[in-house]
């Protein structure tokens, strides 16, 4: 008996096989019956030839040992005739198309809060917000009735009440009872202009004072567990301070809390790793003990602790004495789509991380090579005999050349990860971010112009903008689909629509139109 061990890939997991070349192809499948439940008769295995047939020698086929093979079929009986009444969309309910529709809802525009509406839009990205919100008590049979001595556990149960609204309705929403709920717990967004108009406000700070409203609200629910802010959204420096004027100053080190980079725009900003970089250096003045006097001090801060999210805010608005308004900088500042952030790292950190991002980036570099080899073998076959069965066998086998290489490098990359950040899902344990979202401002102070937020798509919600987007095109690799280019949601107050990720390339500032204000970064998965 000649046998031959083999690997099976099948919905995500592989099988090891061990194969009798001297039997036909139909016993091979009766064996991986027995290990995933798919019938032989729904079975397609892709070898080089096209599919594996019932009567098919193995010994023709040129198997090696462990080479990796593709089954395509799924557990169960074949699809049955529906016993339910088909529903039309017009016969839907709006709980039922908002679960049938991927399109997210947006925010109904009250009177110059917009700057509310991308805040809100920006914070609904993050998944684990939503869930944290829902341990909080009921919002109580107050139900919509508003209370002049508002607590900010009041605006943390408003916003999770408004997210569940989102979640069931199709037509854009008002946030009403949680704008009011937050002129009422910070009243400076309840500022007035001539005619009794509410005023346009920034935000950037409107995003700080609703974060520091749900992570109060949070904590004092689960004083035992930290929040979804303080283990989720929170980095943690290093600090050291030491005068620039003696050396007989003691240097004062330190920790200290952050919830978001800053990214300061001077005269010589070109790129966010520029201003990043100047943020984590200043001068400040302060009393010397030793010279008994004001000196200059020189402190320095690095990074020893990576959340999951990272927030990044453009200093892009200052005071001006002569207009007495918050005036925007206009400067370009180039950001990038993927952030690397290890070398605003202490050097123990960045020790633990620069080994796995550099093989996550080699893990990628793999799955892209495999993605392209793919489209080469199909579009080539397709073009030569327009076969669909040789067509995805060409796959397949362009495919397989791939895969033992990417099991590598998956396996390397699980064993480089720092066993301190191992399993910790609130941190970052590559030191690359990927870019989710981004709050825009267009006009030319904080106190006017426009705020709009623009949201990536997941994979799935990308493909099926895909689908009605014309020049769009998706690439399957085994159960995995690669974008060619990815989507992103755009949401302007209560319009939401489609657009390229060459639209956020425009975002860099440089005019009067939409420049970035707030970034939203994501750690990089593997």
């Amino acid at each position: 008996m000649s046998t031959i061990p083999l690997v099976v890939r099948h919905a995500g997991k592989k099988y090891d096989v061990e194969v009798d070349l001297d039997q036909p192809g139909e016993v091979f499948k009766f064996q991986l019956y027995s290990l995933t439940g798919v019938d032989p008769e729904r079975q397609k295995i892709l070898v080089k030839g096209g599919q594996l047939k019932d009567d098919a020698d193995l010994k023709t086929l040129g198997l090696k040992p462990n080479q990796i093979l593709m089954m395509l079929g799924t557990v169960g009986e074949l699809p049955k005739e529906p016993v339910g009444k088909m529903t039309f969309v017009e016969d839907m309910t709006d709980r039922e198309l908002a679960q049938t529709m991927k399109t997210p809802v947006g925010l109904v525009n009250l009177g110059n809060t917009c700057y509310l509406n991308s805040s809100l839009q920006c914070l609904r990205v993050m998944p684990e917000l939503a869930e944290d919100l829902d341990t909080l008590p009921p919002t109580g049979s107050s139900g919509g009735t508003l209370f002049a001595g508002s607590q900010p556990s009041d605006l943390a149960k408003r916003l999770r009440d408004m997210y569940h609204d989102m979640k069931n309705q199709t037509t854009a929403l008002q946030p009403l009872v949680l704008l009011n709920t937050l002129r009422m717990v910070y009243p400076q967004f309840a500022e007035q202009g001539e005619h009794g108009r509410y005023k346009q406000q920034d935000a950037e700070e409107a995003f700080t004072q609703i974060l520091s409203a749900l992570n109060q609200s949070l904590t004092t629910a689960h004083p035992s567990s930290p929040s979804f802010i303080d283990s989720y959204m929170s980095g943690e420096f290093s600090t050291s301070m030491r005068c620039a004027e003696t050396d007989a100053e003691p240097e004062i080190t330190g920790t200290e809390k952050f919830s978001k980079l800053v990214c300061h725009i001077t005269g010589d900003t070109n790129f966010l790793s520029d201003g990043l970089q100047k943020s984590l250096l200043e001068t400040i003045e302060k009393n010397s003990d030793v010279l008994g006097r004001n000196a200059q001090f020189t402190l320095t801060k690095q990074i020893v602790r990576l959340p999951k999210y990272l927030v990044v805010h453009f200093m892009r608005f200052y005071w001006r004495r002569d207009t007495q308004k918050k005036s925007k900088i206009l400067r370009k500042v180039t950001f990038p789509f993927e952030l690397d952030v290890t070398d605003l790292c202490a050097p123990e950190l960045k020790t633990k991380l620069v080994a796995v991002r550099d093989k996550v980036r080699d893990l990628r570099k793999a799955r892209e090579e495999q993605v392209r080899a793919v489209k080469r073998a199909r579009t080539k076959l397709a073009d030569a005999s327009g076969e669909s069965s040789s067509t995805s066998a060409a796959s397949a086998s362009a495919s397989d050349e791939y895969e033992s290489e990417i099991s590598r490098l998956e396996k390397e990359v699980e064993e480089a990860v720092d066993p301190t950040l191992k399993g910790d899902k609130t941190l970052n344990s590559t030191g690359l971010y990927e870019l989710i979202g981004v709050i825009t401002h267009s006009g030319k102070s904080a106190d006017s112009g426009h705020y709009q937020f623009w949201c990536k798509q997941e994979i799935e919600e990308s493909q099926d903008a895909a689908a009605s987007t014309a020049g769009t095109k998706a690439v399957t690799v085994g159960t995995t689909t690669q974008k060619e280019e990815p989507k992103w949601w755009r949401f302007n107050d209560d319009k939401v629509t489609v657009v390229d990720q060459s639209k956020i390339e425009t975002m860099m500032g440089g005019g009067e139109s939409d420049s970035a204000l707030i970034l939203l970064y994501r750690s990089v998965s593997f």
